[in-house]
């Protein structure tokens, strides 16, 4: 008695399963799976390629403009003691 009704509701769950409303809800999914990997791949691929770029082309002008920063100071220091009266 139990194995014919389990047979019975195999039996509807896999007409169910292959019914066109089904069909169309798993292509669906499917295709927003796969358009979902894509999108997180090439995320992930577009953010190693800008920070390397950062690494490679804009870090180095960085440090040239703290360079050049602090030399600026050290000339502007070193003005400043020149035009003070020597201590007493």
């Amino acid at each position: 008695m139990a194995s014919t009704a389990l047979t019975t509701v195999h039996a509807s769950l896999a007409d169910l399963y292959e019914s066109g409303p089904a069909k169309k809800a798993r292509r669906v999914a499917y295709h927003v799976v796969r358009a979902s990997k894509k999108f997180v791949f090439g995320t992930g691929n577009a953010a190693w390629v800008v920070g390397t770029t950062m690494l490679v082309m804009v870090m180095p002008l960085v440090f040239e403009i703290d360079r050049e920063q602090q030399a600026l100071e050290w000339e502007a220091s070193q003005g400043t003691r020149q035009a003070m009266p020597p201590p007493l």
